[in-house]
């Protein structure tokens, strides 16, 4: 029983360290990605797929009022808003390191993972009633 509670705490734990090591890492020659992926930029596309997990795991791991779906709506709100200073660090530290860029549009997709994340989380808490 006490693995079922700290598993998905290591998992986010472990979430953390892969996103600040794609972050904060130099990677000297570079990452082999194409151009674009449906006519959008693939950059963009990995910055969004790298923040989508972060509500849902972050659910997973620290919400526990099961059965009470305002507050899980206030916890997805919460964590929305700590998802978006995450992402704004990370774009403004990225901008302090000198091998790093700084883009806002890397910023938008992050927000747009988090946000759709929420939302993939608020779904399946209400259909599964998990939530």
């Amino acid at each position: 029983m006490k693995a079922k509670k700290i598993l998905p705490k290591v998992i986010l734990g472990l979430y953390f360290i892969a996103v600040g090591i794609l972050c904060f890492c130099r990677f000297d020659g570079g990452i082999n990605l194409p151009s674009t992926f449906w006519g959008i930029p693939q950059d963009k596309v990995a910055h969004f797929l790298m923040f989508l997990p972060y509500p849902i795991l972050t659910a997973l791991a620290l919400h526990t009022s099961k059965g009470e779906p305002r507050r899980m709506i206030l916890f997805l709100l919460c964590i929305v808003m700590a998802g978006t200073v995450i992402a704004g660090a990370t774009e403004l530290i990225q901008a302090t390191t000198g091998y790093r860029e700084s883009d806002i549009y890397d910023f938008r997709a992050d927000c747009l993972g988090i946000f759709t994340g929420s939302v993939l989380t608020l779904i399946y808490g209400a259909l599964s009633r998990k939530w």
